[in-house]
């Protein structure tokens, strides 16, 4: 990888992030799976969703994984890890950190569902009533910061070049825009869900009732959850209910409300 690949692939990620957001919007808006009250809640929605992307940005991004983790300028540095001997074709080391990193978000998802301190985190996440294509950008940045943390270690230790992690997130994040579009997907994108985490099955991980709530923690492959014994087959393009009962209040849905969750939801006693 060349400086000038990197910036043409930096390129693609903010042109298909940016891209990705206003198509699925413009599809919402002419044809909404789940139709918002008003087009004035759905831009308040979108609006406080896009103030918790900034804070990611700046926290996440530029004070974690630029500042502290150095990712920016160690995009091009050569592997020292385990694979690194071995001489790997692109290609190979490409399949591999899309297969590991996939892994470990599938067990940092897992386990961010069974201990609440991490539980209050990504509660932010799910405290969304309104599913749409903003949702996908709803991560508390806390959350964020220690999941770039993570695939961080994984590419250091297995001897992968970090720029892959550029190509990954690339797909990922578009996937993720599309697995939370307020929308109903065509039946052959559906039928990837053997292998690929459709919309309609990450929907039903939105739901806030058990055991639904507790399933499909796949991020981009499916076939995790199919191994370990969380899959859910959907019944229906997407959950009778979206959120969090005990955080639907508007109190919780303000930019202020969603950032300081994992420090006012403490005090609920049980389930959120």
């Amino acid at each position: 990888m060349t400086q000038a690949g990197l910036s043409l692939l930096t390129s693609i990620y903010l042109g298909l992030f940016a891209g990705g957001l206003l198509f699925f919007w413009l599809w919402e808006d002419g044809a909404p799976l789940r139709p918002f009250p008003d087009a004035r809640t759905r831009r308040l929605h979108a609006l406080r969703n896009m103030g918790v992307l900034v804070s990611v940005i700046v926290f996440a991004d530029v004070v974690v994984g630029t500042w502290i983790l150095g990712v920016g300028y160690r995009l091009l540095d050569t592997p020292t890890g385990l694979l690194a001997p071995l001489a790997l074709p692109v290609t190979a080391q490409i399949a591999i950190a899309f297969l590991v990193t996939d892994l470990f978000e599938y067990w940092l998802h897992r386990l961010a569902h069974t201990w609440r301190p991490l539980w209050l985190i990504h509660a932010v996440h799910h405290s969304d009533p309104h599913v749409d294509v903003t949702t996908g950008a709803r991560n508390h940045p806390l959350e964020t910061a220690i999941a770039i943390t993570g695939r961080v270690g994984i590419y250091l230790a297995l001897g992968l070049p970090l720029w892959i992690e550029l190509v990954r997130v690339i797909v990922v994040n578009s996937a993720f825009l599309a697995q939370h579009a307020n929308v109903a997907f065509p039946r052959a994108i559906e039928a990837l869900r053997t292998v690929l985490v459709t919309p309609a099955v990450h929907r039903q991980h939105h739901s806030p009732v058990p055991p639904l709530i507790d399933r499909n923690f796949g991020q981009m492959f499916s076939f995790w959850d199919r191994m370990f014994g969380t899959y859910a087959e959907p019944g229906a393009p997407a959950p009778p209910e979206y959120g969090l009962r005990k955080l639907a209040g508007e109190r919780w849905q303000t930019l202020s409300g969603i950032l300081l969750t994992p420090l006012r939801a403490r005090s609920i006693p049980g389930p959120l």
